[in-house]
C-alpha cells in the first residue's frame, strides 16, 4: 500500500494509505475506514453497517452517525439513502480534516460536528430516525471504547424517534453481553420491537440492530434485493454478511 498522507500529533500518528482505488484511514495503527469509489460496496465490516437501513419500510429522515473516521460509512448512507440527513459527530479532528480531504465526504445533507458524541446526545433535543454508533479510540493497536454500553444507552433512547432503531459496532464478548442485557430493556419497551446482529466471517466485530418496528429477515433481503450492488444471488455482489436474531 502507498503512504497517501500522514501526520503525528501528540501521541498519535494518522495515516492514509491506498491501494488502487481504495482508501484506509489508520490512527495508532487501527484501521477505522476503507472507501473505494468506484466499488462502494467491497466486501468490508464497513458495508455491514449500512445494512440496519433497510429494515425500514421507507427511508430514514434523520440520521446520527455517532464516530466519523473516514466516512466511509458516510458515502454508502448517501448513496443508498440519498434523502437522508445525515449527522455526524466526531472527537478527532484530524479524522475530520481527513475524511474531509482525503475521503471526500458529500456536504449535500450531510452535517458534520467536532465533539463528543456523547455529550452530544446529552444536551440535544432533536430526535432521530436511526443512530448508529461506531465510537472508537486508538490504542496500542486495538479499537477500544472509552464509554460502556451501560453509560450510553439511555442517551440512544433519548434521542431516538418512536420509530427509530439503534445499531451499534461492537467488538469483544464483554460489549456483547452488555448489549444482550440492554437489549432485552429496549424489546420490553414495545411488543413490536425486535433485535438483529450482522457478523463478517473475516471480522470479530458484531453489528447488532435494535428496531421499534417489526422487519422479517425475508422482507430485509427483499428489501436488499432491490439494489443490484446489494442482492447476493448476483455473482456480482461483493456483500459478505450473517444476519440472525440478537437476544
Amino acid at each position: 500500500m502507498a503512504l497517501v498522507y500522514q501526520k503525528h500529533v501528540n501521541q498519535n500518528v494518522y495515516q492514509v494509505r491506498s491501494a488502487g482505488a481504495s482508501l484506509r484511514l489508520y490512527s495508532n495503527g487501527v484501521q477505522h475506514s476503507q472507501y473505494n469509489p468506484n466499488s462502494p460496496v467491497n466486501g468490508t465490516i464497513w458495508d455491514l453497517l449500512l445494512l440496519p437501513g433497510f429494515f425500514k419500510r421507507t427511508a430514514p429522515k434523520r440520521i446520527l452517525l455517532l464516530g466519523l473516521g473516514g466516512g466511509a460509512i458516510v458515502h454508502l448512507l448517501r448513496e443508498f439513502f440519498p434523502s437522508s440527513v445525515i449527522t455526524c459527530i466526531e472527537l478527532d479532528k484530524q479524522h475530520i480534516h481527513i475524511a474531509q480531504k482525503y475521503f471526500l465526504i458529500p456536504q449535500k445533507n450531510v452535517e458534520i460536528v467536532h465533539g463528543d458524541a456523547y455529550e452530544y446526545l446529552k444536551k440535544g433535543s432533536t430526535k432521530f430516525d436511526w443512530i448508529i454508533d461506531d465510537v472508537f479510540q486508538h490504542v496500542s493497536g486495538e479499537p477500544l471504547r472509552e464509554q460502556s454500553l451501560n453509560n450510553v444507552f439511555g442517551l440512544y433512547l433519548k434521542r431516538l424517534s418512536k420509530t427509530g432503531m439503534i445499531s451499534a459496532n461492537l467488538i469483544g464478548n464483554e460489549q456483547y453481553q452488555q448489549m444482550k442485557l440492554l437489549s432485552g430493556e429496549f424489546l420490553n419497551i414495545n411488543p413490536l420491537s425486535q433485535a438483529y446482529q450482522f457478523n463478517h466471517p473475516m471480522y470479530e466485530n458484531r453489528i447488532v440492530c435494535l428496531l421499534h418496528e417489526a422487519c422479517s429477515s425475508a422482507q430485509f433481503r427483499l428489501n436488499l434485493k432491490e439494489h443490484k450492488t446489494l442482492d447476493q444471488s448476483r455473482k456480482t455482489c461483493k456483500l459478505n454478511y450473517r444476519l440472525r436474531k440478537f437476544n
